[in-house]
């Protein structure tokens, strides 16, 4: 027993020497009345600190936030009425497939910062600070701000697609109205990317289809001169032919590099037609958002001024909106482009209805019985005519087939560009935010404070 006493007394000396309260009494005492000691230090040192946090707060550039959010609806009722037989792929005609991938396109933000003169503002609107430091070390080149521009604006847009067909575009920009304008221009950019890619797709598989039917006219014209040269081989030697002349041989196709042939001016034709169509949905696409924004601006005016800040918003808005957009430019130049090898390759009329070699119905039995009118009636069942005839069909076959999918091409066409406006929907249009999200100035400011009073002390207790 006495030796456990000893043991636990011993212990009480060691937790004794181990915290000594009055040693730290005594140095938060001498901490605490350095300041008194050192009122120039610290007030200095406090006033230092708070500053830099202050300026800290103004030179870090502020991001304002500014989201738009897209509804895209898969209208499939639509396409199954126009076309019946269409074999759907969920996976292919989804609305929100890739759409991340084509507003962060490098040609999609390249268009962004030249429809938006970006480049020019963020040089105007730079702060003083970043302003010298350009002075002291020298500007960037022109090419060199305009890649830095196509890199920022990737990293501070994001775009994000919800499982109920949803389209979230972000961003995160120093200046509020322009963040608004780009999230604008981000979303029309991509619905007009959408309708163009949809449509010059079908229309591009149209003028291929149309391109095949040529060449099945001319498997057909083939064919028809093959019944005809062996029915005239097996009339040779028999009765003496009628006095009435068979009918003509339909002329092949000029060789290639004397004249192009009639069904590629034809394919042409249509590629222009296609492309002035979208321009013209575009364009429409346009006319009815500017309709809407002149509508509010005229609701707005009624209850601000013409200075308040919402009206010179719309007024923004419907300006930017007037601009011709990226696409419709890239349209009008693959327009032109289009016309000028139509013209070079011997096309006249572009406004024309349709070229002599474009694809239509023809009524190829109607056309074998004048070859075979003047073939004796005996001669019809011979082996080698009817050899001719029978290519002939496959021939005529094809061709219906190929007329077949070109019909149901327009039609899925037609009902691709009406169902567009139904396709997607904005739920969340994009607003000037009011507040930066970023810095937290009453925060930096409250944090220099508390943080200028541990440094005051700090430094006067240093000192001594």
């Amino acid at each position: 027993a006495p030796q456990l006493a000893d043991a636990q007394g011993s212990d009480d000396q060691v937790d004794a020497d181990l915290f000594d309260y009055a040693a730290i009494k005594a140095w938060l005492g001498f901490v605490w009345r350095s300041v008194g000691r050192h009122r120039v230090v610290g007030a200095v040192t406090f006033v230092l600190v708070l500053g830099l946090a202050t300026f800290f707060s103004w030179v870090v550039p502020k991001k304002f936030e500014s989201t738009t959010t897209l509804l895209a609806n898969r209208d499939d009722l639509m396409a199954q009425l126009g076309n019946p037989h269409r074999m759907q792929s969920f996976d292919m005609d989804g609305p929100t497939r890739a759409a991340q991938e084509q507003v962060l396109s490098r040609q999609n933000l390249e268009a962004m910062i030249k429809s938006t003169n970006l480049v020019e503002h963020w040089d105007q609107n730079r702060h003083p600070v970043l302003k010298l430091k350009d002075k002291l070390f020298g500007e960037a080149p022109a090419d060199q701000k305009f890649d830095n521009m196509v890199g920022t604006l990737e990293k501070r847009l994001n775009v994000f697609t919800g499982p109920n067909g949803t389209v979230t575009i972000t961003i995160y920009w120093p200046h509020a109205a322009i963040a608004r304008q780009l999230v604008e221009t981000a979303q029309q950019n991509f619905l007009e990317m959408r309708h163009s890619g949809e449509v010059n797709a079908i229309g591009e598989a149209i003028s291929i289809l149309e391109l095949r039917a040529g060449e099945a006219q001319q498997a057909i014209d083939e064919s028809i001169e093959n019944v005809q040269k062996v029915a005239e081989e097996r009339t040779k030697g028999g009765k003496e032919k009628s006095a009435k002349p068979a009918a003509p041989v339909k002329p092949k196709a000029v060789a290639a590099g004397t004249e192009t042939p009639q069904q590629e001016l034809s394919q042409l034709k249509f590629l222009i037609r296609n492309k002035r169509r979208a321009i013209s949905d575009l364009e429409e696409f346009r006319s009815r958002r500017l309709t809407e924004l002149q509508g509010q601006l005229a609701e707005q005016k009624v209850i601000y001024s013409d200075s308040h800040p919402v009206v010179l918003d719309i007024k923004e808005r419907i300006e930017a909106m007037q601009k011709e957009s990226p696409q419709i430019q890239q349209l009008r130049r693959d327009e032109e482009a289009l016309i000028e090898e139509y013209k070079s390759r011997g096309g006249k009329d572009v406004n024309a209805n349709a070229e002599p070699g474009s694809a239509r119905p023809r009524n190829v039995e109607l056309e074998l019985d004048n070859v075979l009118r003047d073939v004796l009636p005996d001669l019809r069942d011979d082996p080698a005519v009817t050899a001719a005839r029978d290519q002939l069909r496959m021939a005529t076959a094809r061709y219906q087939d190929i007329l077949m999918r070109i019909d149901a091409a327009r039609i899925e066409l037609d009902t691709a560009r009406a169902a567009f406006k139904y396709r997607y929907s904005v739920v969340r249009p994009a607003q000037t935010p009011r507040k930066p999200v970023s810095p937290n100035v009453v925060l930096i400011v409250l944090g220099g404070f508390f943080g200028g009073i541990v440094f005051a002390f700090f430094a006067a207790a240093a000192i001594d």
